[in-house]
């Protein structure tokens, strides 16, 4: 074994290398026994990067660097720049792009797993030639006066009239924005427009989110629309679906159901909450959808990106926003609104609508200016909005130890966990224990530590023992929440479904799980059936997304991170309606202010070759 070898090797006992970025470069020594240490090295540091989330990996960001280690015993320094690229470029397991090697590439330095360079490749091909795609035919006069019909004329409503707009001239829509800010009402009356405007059915939509749990939410949205004022006797789809069962995916892998040569047969289609979706399931979704079909994403790009490789939202909207001079004057003349015009567009220039006016938060909203301080990383601000005098919605709590955690948890917290077993004990239903529970979430960044979910859940369990109301040792008790963390097609579960444990009327002694269906009543199943799952009285902040709460609490860690991040920040504070407090020290959270999570791709850049405009 080479000694790069061995020193990835020690790295990865002791816990700084994954499994599998080890097992590459080990695949890459065998594949090609004169790769030197520099092509190993580069092999386990590009599998190491998409395990952590990006898509490839910049050489020139670590060339020259010290890596893995800090004892010079061990110490594995990146070559120089130079030298790694000609290392790189004269291996055999290294190709040029349009090669088939296990390592790809490219002339300014990115290099890329060859499974990651593929798909990056297609997704960019196939959104340009949709934005490519001629605008759909319609009347304007007509437009214009459905657009008024549907949309208030009031300037801080003027985008949402773009937004509409655009989805209905464009092949492939973007409509972005923050919490609040109108992204699901919106897509409910360009909904209610394409019925008038096209005679698209309601069957002819389809409308799916990357979890169960978002496609649940964007279902009671369109279950509350036939309410909204001017939407009477609008028809909308009754079914949403995750992004995984809408293509066919299946647990074994393989080549999804719906693909380029079996497409969806939907006219419309919806997908909310796209910035949880990774690069893998996007080039699939993107493959599967025929060019007469209008795509609409929405979305908070500034939001955490998906748990697996690629922030594919943030990059389709980065420098996309602003319109070609003639699109920009269509639009006006169809919305009264005047959307910036550029002189030099790139080629999504025109997909993409950008949602600022918050209707969830007031302008004096200490939750607002608070996620507005984190997103542009002013800690002073972000201070500012915690340690007003006499704020109620927005707090920071020092906590640095288990004990100050424990004790924060009985003054602020167990309460309101009691209350939820109270109710379960007195036979409450499903329903108004999981609508009490979702008035109050604690989110953590990490999933293990005594600040992390792990940590969290058993000491609200701990306390909830001490108060009388769960048994020592009892595993099940009623009032017991569950989160499902793994599909399950035969049962209809879906990684982030939320349950309550209850006792069974059919099993004296014995509980069962109730988890909410589409059409507001509950099913019960045993804990024995139930696929990877783990108690919720806190989640991860990746696993919150999609969700609101009345009150939320964020607990961070006692010492840095690279998951800590502005984006993690405004993804936690962004889940509150009323108020939502912040567990942990000034140095932590000015570290998360400061970092931001950016992930290496190539995305951008190959949809941001700019287009000239005359």
């Amino acid at each position: 074994m080479s000694a790069v070898l061995k020193q990835l090797r020690s790295a990865c006992r002791r816990g700084e290398l994954s499994d599998i970025a080890w097992h590459f470069a080990e695949l890459l020594d065998r594949l090609d026994p004169s790769a030197g240490p520099s092509v190993l090295l580069a092999g386990a540091l590009v599998s190491e990067r998409t395990v952590a989330g990006d898509v490839c990996l910049r050489l020139a960001d670590e060339a020259g660097r010290r890596l893995l280690s800090d004892t010079a015993e061990d110490e594995i320094v990146a070559p120089a720049l130079a030298e790694w690229r000609k290392a790189l470029e004269h291996s055999e397991s290294v190709g040029q792009p349009g090669e088939s090697c296990p390592l790809i590439l490219e002339p300014d330095g990115r290099l890329y797993l060859y499974r990651y360079w593929e798909w990056e490749k297609r997704l960019a091909g196939d959104l340009l030639a949709r934005a490519a795609l001629a605008d759909f035919e319609v009347d304007d006069t007509v437009v214009a006066r459905a657009v008024d019909m549907f949309f208030p004329v009031q300037p801080e409503a003027m985008w949402q009239r773009v937004a509409a707009a655009l989805a209905i001239l464009r092949p492939f829509t973007v409509i972005t924005g923050g919490p609040g800010t109108g992204k699901t009402t919106t897509v409910v009356r360009v909904l209610a427009l394409l019925q008038k405007l096209v005679g698209i059915e309601a069957e002819e939509i389809a409308l799916a989110a990357p979890t169960g749990k978002a496609a649940a939410r964007l279902r009671e949205v369109l279950a509350d629309a036939a309410d909204l004022p001017g939407l009477e006797g609008v028809r909308f789809p009754t079914e949403t679906t995750t992004v995984h069962r809408l293509l066919g995916i299946r647990a074994t892998g393989g080549t999804p159901r719906r693909h380029a040569n079996n497409p969806l047969t939907c006219k419309v289609l919806v997908v909310d909450e796209a910035s949880m979706i990774d690069l893998g399931l996007m080039v699939k979704l993107v493959d599967a959808i025929p060019a007469h079909t209008r795509l609409i994403l929405l979305g908070d790009r500034d939001q955490l990106a998906s748990v697996e490789a690629g922030s594919v939202l943030d990059d389709i909207c980065a420098g996309s926003e602003g319109l070609p001079a003639d699109l920009a004057a269509r639009i006006h003349r169809l919305t009264g609104a005047d959307p910036p015009a550029v002189k030099r567009t790139v080629p999504l220039s025109g997909s993409v609508a950008v949602l600022e006016q918050s209707w969830r938060y007031a302008s004096d909203s200490g939750i607002g200016r608070l996620s507005e301080a984190v997103k542009a990383g002013d800690m002073g601000k972000v201070l500012e909005c915690l340690e007003e005098p006499g704020s109620v919605d927005t707090t920071l709590q020092n906590c640095t130890t288990v004990g100050e955690l424990s004790q924060l948890l009985k003054v602020h917290a167990l309460s309101h966990y009691s209350q939820n077993l109270r109710l379960a004990a007195d036979g409450a239903p499903a329903g108004e224990i999981l609508d009490t529970f979702n008035n109050l979430r604690i989110v953590c960044a990490h999933r293990a530590g005594w600040a992390g979910v792990s940590g969290v859940n058993r000491l609200v369990e701990l306390q909830l023992v001490d108060a009388g109301l769960i048994q020592p040792g009892t595993i099940w008790y009623p009032g017991r929440p569950v989160m499902i963390m793994a599909n399950d097609y035969a049962l209809g579960l879906f990684n982030g479904d939320v349950g309550v444990a209850l006792d069974d009327p059919d099993r004296p002694g014995q509980v069962a799980v109730y988890f909410p269906l589409p059409n507001g009543r509950f099913r019960a199943i045993w804990p024995g059936r139930l696929p990877p799952h783990e108690t919720v009285f806190a989640m991860t902040v990746h696993k919150s997304q999609g969700s609101e709460f009345d009150r939320a609490i964020l607990v961070l860690p006692d010492r840095r991170s690279p998951v800590l991040s502005r984006e993690l920040l405004y993804t936690a504070l962004s889940r509150a309606v009323s108020s939502v407090a912040i567990w942990g020290s000034r140095e932590i959270l000015a570290a998360a202010v400061s970092q931001r999570a950016r992930r290496a791709s190539g995305l951008h850049h190959r949809l941001s070759l700019p287009v000239p405009v005359d």
